[in-house]
């Protein structure tokens, strides 16, 4: 066998891995409990659950794929859909709220945004505090308040059937998987966040204005925040400030399993994000029917993680640049 085929084996098996990976999990949780994985009520479950971590993810690719590794995703949509439900009690008016919960989102966004271009520090230790900060922030604003209500508002918002809510669903992460994967395959935007990914000093020197790359990026992202926390808001109708607690730690975790490095670069791609939602989704509720506690399922993904990572380390880590 040449090297040329073993380059294109390699390939279709990286390729395909992710894929292998999920049907390997759905079909090892099924066994493991005995087809509840598969009840309706199951499959209603995690198609709610998977909405939500996989709209994260497919926008954190644009940031992640630039290199930059964003721990605040969970705080932002959970600020975003505070306020977004304070505007709706207000108002009474749901398309208000998704206004202001694009609006705030967009506003975080650019704030990193401009932070990961202009400002020398590690991307991520400014993110791990602003997440803190954040969640902080959603406490003082809701006092003693732990939940709002959407039952509250000035006027009856509507409330969805599972039926028309799937339908929204569908919708909207139909909708944003294809303009993503529009933006990251085939323009320009997702060259340059590749390539930033790869080597930000090789971007440089090639002409990319890597400093509105990273804005864009990011703003891009926030759009995927902003629409993950309307649909909570639109589905729950109840948020507080433990909203999304879990979606900041299930999008590194998704993009890994969706067979993206961490690192970022050329081998960014938004699959990852919808493939390794789904994955991720079966994998906590699998841990979940089994009866684990939270604890036990956090050490769970916490293996599958490490694990997943040092695996896919060995293939990508030895071709990258030096940074």
């Amino acid at each position: 066998m040449d090297k040329n085929t073993k380059k294109i084996d390699a390939k279709l098996i990286g390729n395909i891995a992710p894929y292998i990976g999920l049907v390997a999990v759905i079909i090892i949780f099924t066994a493991l409990t005995k087809g509840a994985l598969l009840s309706v009520t199951n499959l209603q479950t995690m198609s709610n659950s998977v909405i939500v971590t996989a709209l994260a993810t497919i926008g954190a690719v644009f940031v992640f794929g630039a290199g930059y590794f964003d721990m605040s995703l969970s705080g932002c949509i959970c600020f975003a859909a505070v306020i977004g439900g304070y505007a709706a009690i207000g108002t009474g008016n749901i398309f208000v709220a998704a206004i202001v919960i694009l609006l705030v989102a967009l506003a975080f966004g650019l704030v990193k945004g401009i932070f990961a271009a202009t400002v020398n520090v590690p991307f991520f230790i400014f993110t791990i505090v602003l997440g803190s900060v954040i969640s902080a922030v959603v406490l003082v604003i809701m006092g003693s308040e732990s939940t709002i209500y959407l039952s509250d508002a000035v006027k009856e918002i509507p409330t969805l059937s599972f039926s028309q809510m799937s339908v929204v669903n569908i919708i909207f992460l139909a909708a944003f998987f294809i303009i993503c994967l529009v933006l990251f395959n085939f323009t320009s935007i997702g060259v340059r966040v590749k390539n930033m990914g790869g080597n930000i000093i090789s971007a440089k020197q090639s002409g990319i204005d890597t400093r509105k790359t990273t804005i864009v990026a990011f703003l891009i992202s926030s759009v995927g925040v902003a629409i993950a926390a309307f649909v909570i808001l639109l589905r729950t109708r109840t948020v507080g400030g433990t909203t999304a607690s879990s979606v900041g730690n299930d999008v590194m975790v998704a993009l890994v399993l969706g067979g993206m490095p961490l690192s970022g670069g050329p081998k960014s791609k938004i699959s990852a994000g919808l493939l390794g939602a789904a994955t991720i989704t079966v994998l906590n509720s699998g841990l979940t029917i089994m009866g684990l506690t939270t604890g036990q399922i956090q050490i769970c993904r916490g293996i599958v993680f490490i694990v997943v990572v040092l695996i896919s380390s060995l293939s990508y880590r030895g071709k990258l640049l030096p940074r």
